[in-house]
């Protein structure tokens, strides 16, 4: 924890410096050229990003190319500021491509802690903290999506105040309008929103109370469905969401789906293997009642007189309708053994089949009646 809070804090201290260098050279070529600061940021990115320090940039090396005769210092000034510039984008770009592979290793660790979970249930109690502390973060929410509304669920907060997301814990959120959240459902792809001032937002939740000002939100997919989103912004710090965040947050969530996917197969499965044992233990319950049943012998003692007790035993079984097999397993007997007790009762009781044998043992109809039937 110790090394993700010096990183966070590197990557503060890096952005902040790009900004401020950024910022001041903006302003420098916005006098020098008369245009507004807007003409290179606008509402899509962040005015100091490389794409918009290099347009600048251009901008300054073309006025500088037009004054150059007329007016030799301004031209001058505007192709210091556009090496500056570039200069400055390049610095910027590098930083990134550093970053994003520090928080991508990162990622990569944090699905791999995640992959010892052992239930469904674990995992996403566990997520939003891997996700904020593998990638920078201040703030993480995990929510689901039912009937066309997302549903905040889980959350987990850096150094801000949490007190406020209580009052969102399972508030259905309506996903219509122009949001972001609403175009995930059919693009199924992560968003980036770069100023929430300027863009259609759920401002409840996200501005009046969460009080963000750029944030990322990525789906969460099931079968080709989208279940759930991902939501991640840097507050309190005043960090600014951008591309790569919007990638990362993209990747973390299409790995947490898979392991989410492997665990519920898994529990899947085990519901099922314990749906059997319970049956099997059903089956051998009766079993043990069938075979502990009473005798059914209720002939007169002078019908079975002649038989032994093992014989008995084996009349009896008979009686429950057991196979020769079933009593030998029973009995622990060979099957053969089985045969030729079996053939000694019909042989004593006077009769010529199994049927006739329960009849007799059951004290319905004489001897004789058997025996001639």
């Amino acid at each position: 924890m110790v090394f993700g809070a010096s990183r966070k804090r590197t990557a503060r201290n890096a952005d902040r410096a790009f900004r401020t260098r950024a910022v001041d050279l903006l302003a420098e070529a916005r006098e020098a050229l008369g245009c507004p600061l807007a003409r290179w940021g606008g509402s899509a990115a962040p005015p100091w990003c490389p794409q918009a320090l290099t347009a600048a940039a251009d901008d300054c090396v073309q006025r500088a190319q037009a004054v150059a005769l007329i007016d030799e210092s301004t031209s001058r000034r505007l192709y210091r500021v556009a090496i500056a510039m570039q200069m400055l984008a390049l610095e910027v770009q590098e930083e990134q491509l550093a970053d994003r592979g520090r928080r991508l290793a990162g990622a990569a660790d944090g699905l791999a802690r995640l992959r010892g979970m052992a239930t469904t249930d674990a995992l996403m109690a566990a997520v939003c903290e891997e996700v904020a502390r593998c990638c920078d973060f201040g703030r993480v929410v995990v929510s689901r999506v039912e009937r066309s509304s997302w549903i905040p669920a889980r959350a987990h907060f850096e150094e801000a105040d949490e007190s406020w997301f209580a009052d969102w814990v399972d508030a259905g959120i309506p996903l219509t309008g122009d949001t972001p959240e609403a175009r995930l459902l059919t693009e199924r792809v992560p968003a980036a929103v770069y100023d929430t001032a300027s863009t259609t937002v759920h401002r409840d939740i996200i501005v009046e109370s969460g009080q963000s000002t750029s944030y990322v939100v990525a789906p969460m997919i099931s079968s080709d469905t989208v279940v759930g989103f991902f939501h991640a912004d840097y507050f309190p710090s005043d960090r600014h969401i951008d591309d790569a965040d919007r990638d990362l947050l993209g990747t973390f969530a299409d790995g947490v789906m898979r392991l989410y996917s492997g665990l519920a197969h898994a529990e899947q499965l085990e519901m099922q293997r314990e749906r059997a044992r319970r049956a099997m233990e059903s089956i051998d319950a009766l079993g043990r009642t069938a075979w502990s049943a009473p005798a059914r012998i209720t002939a007169r003692p002078e019908v079975t007189a002649e038989l032994t007790t093992r014989e008995l035993e084996v009349l009896d079984l008979i009686v429950q309708g057991a196979t020769n097999r079933d009593i030998g397993e029973r009995l622990v007997i060979a099957e053969d053994t089985v045969k030729s007790h079996v053939k000694q009762i019909l042989r004593k009781l006077g009769v010529a089949n199994r049927a006739q044998a329960i009849a007799c043992a059951a004290g319905t109809p004489g001897r004789e009646q058997l025996a001639y039937s």
